[in-house]
C-alpha cells in the first residue's frame, strides 16, 4: 500500500503577533530617525562649526629676536630692527570709502597709500585690485610708517612684523661679525659660525578673523611664544679695533699692498683685542667689496712667515741646550749645503762675528742655518708644531686656515733648511701672534680666544670657560728669547718698531709670496710681530702686508705700523711706561 503524501505546514501570524511586529519595526525606524537627527543637529553641526572656525583662523609667525653680537665693553656690533610688511585681502579693499561713505575702492586705497609710501599709485593699484585673500603690498616699513597706514583704516589691510639684522658699528669688526642675507640666512663670519645659538626659535600666533580680514577681538586665539636667540660677547676692544682698521687701510694704501692685517692679542690670556684688515666689509653693505674681501684674512690667509719664524728655531736650540744666546758664529753672506743648495742673506756682506743673539738681531739666514743645523729635522718640525703652526686655532672661524707644516718625510733638500727661517711652510696672522705671545707668556702658548661669553635676552653675561694654555718651552728659554728679541729692536733690523716710552721686543719678516696661480713666487710678504712692554709683556701684535709694491722689507713697512698701533693701544689700556733698561747681551764677538 502506498504512503499518503505530506501536507506543508503554513506559518501564520496571529493578529497579536502582527501588532507586535509592527511595533518593533516602528521603534527601529524611530530610533534610526532620532539617531540621524542627533547626528545632524549635534555631531555634524559641531564638525561644520569646526570647519567654519578653521576657515576663520589665521596663523602668523612670531619672529624670534636674533641674539646680539657685542664687543668686550658691550658696544653692539649686530642687533635687530623691527620692520613691517603691508599685506592685503583684495576682496575687502572694494569696501574702502571716504568719510561721507562715498566708495573709493582699490584705486582710492592706492592713492592714499602712495602718499604715505611716497610712490606712484599706479604701482600700488595692481597689488590691491583682485580677489586674492593675501597679497604683499610693501615691505621694510618702520613702525612710524605702519601707524600712518593703519590710520587710513583701509579694509583688508593688515601688517606682519619681522626683524632685519642691523650693524650699528658699520665696518668696525665687520670682517669678524659677518652678515646675513636678505632672507635672514647667515652667510659669513660669526653670524654663520654661531647661527644655531643666535637664531632662536620662531613662535606662532593663531587668531580668528572676520569676513573683511579684521581680527575678531574675542575670537579664538592661541600663542606659542618665540624663544629669542642667545647673543655673544667678543673679546674685541672696539676703540683699538677701529684704530687698527684705520691703520691697516693707511698702510695698504701707502705701500700699495694687496691687503694688510693687524692682529692684537692679550699676551697672557690669548684674548684677541683686535683683528683688523684692509679691505674690510661693512655688514650693512656686503656687496660694497669683492667676495674675497668679505671674510677675515687674519684667520683665513696663510702666508710664508719668513724671518719671524726664526724665533722658533732659536727657542728650540736653547730648549735643547744646543746653544746659548752668546754662542759665537762666523756668518758668511752665502752658504752652500752639502747637497749643493745655496743660501744667501738679504744683502751681501763680509763675514760677520755674531752671537746667536746677533744672528737673530741681524735676521741672518745663513747664520740661522749654521746654528739651526744642530736641530734634527724631526726637532725642527716638533718645535713649529708645538708653537701652534700647522694646526688651526680653537676659535673655529669659518674658513680658517691651519697653515702648512709638511711632515719631515715630505721635505726636499732645500726645505729642511728654509723651514728654519720660515719658508717652505705657511701660517696665519693669528698663529704668528699667538706664537709671539707664547714667548712673552713665559713659554706657555695661550689658547686664542675671540668669544668672551654669551649674552641672554635680558642682557645677562655668562663668561666662556678658559684654559691655562699649553707649555711649549721652559720659562727660562722663553725669557732668553724675549731678551734676544728686544735686541732686534734696540740694535737690529727693527729699529722702526720702537715705541717711545716703552721697551719693545719683536721680529721682522720678509718672505717671498707664492704666486696665486701656482708655480713659483710673485712678490713678497712683509711682516713684523712683537710684544710690549718687553719687561712685562701685555700685548702681542702682528702686522702683515701682502705684496707691497713700496717697501717690501718688514722692517721698512710693517715695523712702523707696529710702532704706531702698539703705542696707541698701550696708552688706551693705561699701561705704565717701561722701567729698566735692555740687557747687555752681546750681539757680536771679537
Amino acid at each position: 500500500m502506498g504512503q499518503a503524501p505530506r501536507t506543508r505546514r503554513r506559518w501564520r501570524i496571529s493578529p497579536t503577533g502582527r501588532i507586535r511586529l509592527i511595533g518593533v519595526v516602528s521603534i527601529a525606524v524611530l530610533c534610526f530617525v532620532l539617531w540621524n537627527l542627533i547626528a545632524i543637529q549635534g555631531v555634524d553641526q559641531q564638525q561644520a562649526a569646526q570647519r567654519a572656525l578653521d576657515g576663520r583662523l589665521t596663523e602668523v609667525a612670531i619672529p624670534a629676536h636674533r641674539g646680539v653680537i657685542q664687543t668686550a665693553d658691550g658696544t653692539v656690533l649686530a642687533s635687530n630692527a623691527a620692520r613691517f610688511r603691508v599685506v592685503v585681502d583684495q576682496q575687502n579693499v572694494a569696501d574702502y570709502a571716504d568719510e561721507d561713505g562715498e566708495p573709493l575702492g582699490a584705486w582710492g586705497a592706492a592713492q592714499d597709500l602712495a602718499t604715505v609710501l611716497d610712490t606712484d599709485p599706479g604701482l600700488l593699484h595692481p597689488k590691491l585690485d583682485g580677489d586674492r585673500r593675501w597679497n604683499v603690498v610693501a615691505t621694510g616699513l618702520t613702525s612710524e610708517v605702519r601707524d600712518e597706514i593703519a590710520a587710513l583704516d583701509i579694509p583688508g589691510i593688515t601688517f606682519e612684523e619681522y626683524a632685519i639684522r642691523s650693524y650699528p658699528a658699520g665696518a668696525v669688526g665687520g670682517s669678524l661679525v659677518g652678515f646675513v642675507g636678505s632672507d635672514g640666512e647667515p652667510l659669513a663670519g660669526l653670524e654663520y659660525k654661531y647661527d644655531e645659538q643666535l637664531a632662536g626659535v620662531d613662535g606662532v600666533q593663531q587668531y580668528e578673523r572676520g569676513l573683511r580680514g579684521e581680527r575678531i577681538p574675542l575670537g579664538d586665539t592661541s600663542i606659542t611664544p618665540a624663544v629669542d636667540g642667545t647673543g655673544i660677547r667678543l673679546t674685541i676692544d672696539p676703540t683699538i679695533q677701529h684704530y687698527l682698521q684705520e691703520a691697516a687701510a693707511e698702510a695698504a694704501d701707502e705701500h700699495e699692498a694687496e691687503w694688510a692685517s693687524i692682529t692684537m692679542m692679550d699676551a697672557k690670556t690669548g684674548k684677541l683685542l683686535a683683528a683688523a684688515e684692509s679691505p674690510s666689509v661693512d655688514p650693512n653693505d656686503p656687496s660694497g667689496v669683492d667676495a674675497e674681501d668679505r671674510g677675515s684674512r687674519v684667520f683665513t690667509a696663510a702666508f710664508e712667515p719668513g724671518s719671524t719664524a726664526k724665533m722658533i728655531t732659536v727657542a728650540g736650540l736653547l730648549e735643547e741646550g744646543l746653544h746659548t744666546p752668546t754662542s759665537e758664529f762666523t756668518v758668511p753672506d752665502k752658504w752652500t749645503a752639502p747637497n749643493d743648495e745655496e743660501f744667501r742673506d738679504s744683502s751681501a756682506h763680509e763675514d760677520q762675528k755674531l752671537t746667536l743673539a746677533g744672528i737673530l738681531a741681524q735676521s741672518s739666514n745663513t747664520g740661522t742655518i749654521l746654528a739651526g743645523e744642530e736641530l734634527s729635522p724631526e726637532q725642527r718640525y716638533e718645535y713649529f708644531t708645538r708653537f701652534g703652526f700647522g694646526e688651526a686655532t680653537g676659535v673655529g672661524f669659518p674658513g680658517e686656515s691651519s697653515g702648512v707644516v709638511h711632515p719631515v718625510d715630505e721635505w726636499d733638500g732645500r726645505t729642511k733648511y728654509t723651514v728654519m727661517f720660515g719658508q717652505g711652510m705657511t701660517a696665519t696672522a693669528v698663529q704668528t701672534t699667538a706664537a709671539m705671545a707664547a714667548i712673552a707668556n713665559g713659554g706657555v702658548l695661550p689658547d686664542t680666544q675671540l668669544v668672551d661669553g654669551t649674552v641672554d635676552a635680558s642682557g645677562r653675561f655668562t663668561p666662556a670657560e678658559t684654559t691655562a694654555g699649553t707649555r711649549v718651552v721652559s720659562e727660562d728659554t722663553a725669557d732668553q728669547v724675549l731678551d734676544m728679541l728686544e735686541h732686534v729692536v734696540v740694535n737690529g733690523t727693527a729699529g722702526n718698531a720702537a715705541v717711545p716710552g716703552y721697551r719693545v721686543a719683536g721680529k721682522t719678516g720678509t718672505a717671498q709670496a707664492p704666486a696665486e696661480e701656482g708655480g713659483g713666487y710673485d712678490g713678497y710678504t712683509a711682516s713684523f710681530v712683537g710684544v710690549a712692554p718687553a719687561e712685562d709683556p701685555r700685548i702681542a701684535v702682528s702686522v702683515t702686508l701682502q705684496r707691497p709694491r713700496e717697501g717690501y722689507y718688514g722692517g721698512q713697512s710693517a715695523a712702523p705700523v707696529f710702532s704706531d698701533v702698539t703705542g696707541f693701544a698701550l696708552r688706551h689700556l693705561r699701561v705704565p711706561l717701561s722701567t729698566g733698561e735692555p740687557s747687555d747681551t752681546p750681539t757680536e764677538w771679537e
